[in-house]
């Protein structure tokens, strides 16, 4: 089983490095985008515990977005009490879109980590972020780090992308590593992806951006 050790301390470097920042309210006009936590949760404890699986019996956090007068536009739930909210916006997105992470790590096991959804403010409302690949219907996006999956966003020209790795077994002891990429091109979020024969781990570096089609 791979050392969880090596993405919880990334995490813990990135929370902290966000922490100065979390006072800057993402905002669209006079609308305020905030990131509500059980009273009981202090930055500390969010730090702390993030990416540990301590178990916490607190509320689960959500999204808020407020009006100019300060009244509840809309509501989002997030899936986990102990969440961050990345200040900085979305780079080329349609909408006003930031960064929500929920951490889901389990008290033990490599295959449940923090997860990062885009979160958008269309029309005083929020919601989740949707990509098309090729064909088919659009799904929404989802960033885990876990033992075999982790994603990082890059800058591209004047908008940003999502680069995600992820590793599954196949069933007769191989794996199928995927190599996605979401880019926002006209007609909102699209992916692309490629398949190998291989196992990733989020112990080892994050691939170079040229192994993403």
């Amino acid at each position: 089983m791979p050392s969880l050790a090596p993405f919880r301390t990334l995490l813990t470097l990135l929370l902290a490095a966000l922490a100065p920042l979390a006072a800057a309210r993402p905002a669209v006009d006079c609308d305020r985008l905030a990131l509500v936590l059980d009273p009981r949760l202090t930055p500390e404890i969010v730090q702390r515990d993030w990416g540990s699986g301590a178990a916490h019996d607190e509320a689960d956090a959500a999204l808020e977005l407020r009006g100019c007068r300060g009244e509840l536009l809309d509501r989002l739930e997030l899936a986990a009490p102990l969440a961050t909210l990345h200040p900085i916006r979305v780079r080329g997105a349609h909408f006003p879109t930031w960064l929500a992470t929920a951490d889901l790590t389990a008290p033990a096991g490599s295959t449940s980590g923090p997860l990062t959804v885009p979160v958008e403010v269309v029309a005083h409302r929020l919601r989740v972020a949707r990509a098309r690949g090729r064909v088919g219907a659009s799904e929404p996006i989802r960033l885990a780090v876990t033992g075999k999956q982790a994603w990082r966003r890059v800058a591209a020209d004047e908008s940003d992308e999502l680069l995600v790795v992820s590793s599954a077994p196949d069933g007769d002891g191989t794996f199928t590593t995927t190599w996605r990429r979401y880019r926002i091109t006209p007609g909102g979020w699209r992916w692309t992806q490629r398949q190998t024969h291989e196992l990733w781990e989020s112990d080892g570096d994050f691939p170079p951006a040229s192994a993403f089609p």
